[in-house]
């Protein structure tokens, strides 16, 4: 890669071609905050796994990496456009962060996030780092097979966390102090998972406004993903590397890496995104499927819809009702867990019955009728869920079989 030297900034051109914040020594050993331009993929110098590879192995020696200007800042201000007036409706503090904040629910709420959670190279390290266990010495499991992680011998992985963090004047700061301040994530799960030897989730922090010194950029302790025991305690009393970036950038860090916001000494607000990832087999920081519903959704394309959790990640994982894949039973049009033979399996009429839908043709046409008599009745009282919920138990008896004796 070629990296320019910037006369303004603390930032050189290393020997393998990352620009590098100030080295840093504590008792982790020598570190920098490595920082990839995203031109070098734009401009066709690299392809994205051979990019990904950099920044997975700076992100393994250190345990954080940059990629700069990995989107525009157009891009940026359209999911703070998108996104201001549920910020502005949130109140301060959440979480116990003073002057900050939070919400979340982005792929419902802003399109425009989207660009940025299924971001090319952000999805290939989470490929690396999560399903191939690349920075844990190809540590795979699986049925009894432990080996290099490969196509077919993969854990699954999936959006875990959405989150605007919209930092004010003095956020962090005596007068609105974080409680949460330096951190690993990983603990959430309860189980311990600190000897098991696998990260079980991969963090980003997106620049949604310059990230500076003044304004609090998240502060790193570069190194202490590999603390011995991984959730030790020795990092947190180490000096801290901020992550100063541009609008449009990007941080990567582990589940295991040593991190917090800083103080927001600036007049201006600080607006970062906050996306996680994480195996697919542990639960969600942000329940996914509660934050963006099946009604909504079924409009996404099916690689969005996946990285939510829209899917058996493995063998009878997350299936829904009658045994069915969540794109064959949630994400279908009219699906309603509370109508009989909305899941739609193939009836076998000599064994299984006529379903939901009545072998005789008077009696179908009264179903229909006295369904379409209750919807009526819910419209009427303003019941609109239930009225809703009968709009699908007509759809679903319209295309039921019917496996009359006459037919």
């Amino acid at each position: 890669m070629t990296c320019i030297r910037r006369n303004d900034s603390p930032f050189f051109t290393s020997s393998d071609g990352c620009l590098e914040a100030m080295k840093t020594t504590n008792i982790f050993g020598n570190h920098e905050l490595c920082r990839y331009e995203y031109d070098e993929v734009l401009s066709g110098d690299l392809d994205i796994e051979a990019f990904a590879v950099q920044v997975l192995n700076a992100v393994d020696r250190h345990g954080f990496a940059v990629i700069e200007n990995a989107v525009q800042g157009p891009a940026c201000n359209q999911v703070v456009s998108e996104m201001r007036s549920y910020i502005e409706a949130t109140p301060h503090g959440l979480h116990g962060l003073g002057g900050t904040r939070r919400c979340g629910a982005l792929v419902a709420r802003s399109a425009s996030s989207h660009q940025m959670i299924a971001h090319p190279v952000i999805l290939e390290l989470a490929k690396r780092i999560l399903g191939e266990q690349k920075l844990n010495g190809d540590a795979v499991r699986i049925n009894g097979r432990e080996g290099p992680g490969e196509q077919g011998f993969r854990y699954p992985w999936q959006l875990h966390l959405t989150q605007i963090i919209d930092v004010g004047p003095g956020g962090g700061g005596d007068d609105m102090p974080h409680q949460l301040q330096l951190h690993r994530a990983n603990g959430m799960w309860l189980h311990d998972f600190q000897h098991v030897g696998i990260d079980p989730q991969m963090e980003v922090m997106w620049a949604l406004s310059d990230f500076t010194e003044e304004n609090g950029a998240t502060h790193a302790v570069l190194g202490s993903h590999r603390e011995a025991p991984r959730n030790g305690t020795g990092g947190y009393g180490e000096p801290t590397v901020q992550a100063v970036m541009p609008k449009g950038s990007v941080m990567i860090w582990t589940g295991w890496s040593i991190h917090g916001a800083g103080v927001n000494r600036s007049a201006d607000r600080r607006v970062g995104m906050n996306i996680n990832y994480a195996l697919g087999f542990l639960a969600q920081e942000e329940n996914q499927l509660l934050a963006c519903p099946p009604h909504i959704a079924r409009k996404l394309p099916e690689q969005m819809q996946r990285l939510m959790g829209y899917r058996q990640p493995a063998a009878a994982l997350n299936y829904v009702a009658e045994c069915q894949p969540p794109e064959d039973s949630v994400l279908q049009e009219d699906f309603d867990v509370l109508v009989p033979g909305a899941h739609g399996h193939v009836m076998n009429p000599a064994l299984d019955g006529p379903g939901f839908a009545p072998e005789n043709e008077a009696a179908f046409e009264a179903k229909v009728a006295d369904l379409e008599r209750q919807k009526s009745a819910a419209i009427a009282v303003d019941d609109l869920e239930q009225a809703l919920h009968l709009k699908h138990a007509i759809s679903v008896l319209h295309r039921s079989p019917r496996t009359t004796k006459q037919q």
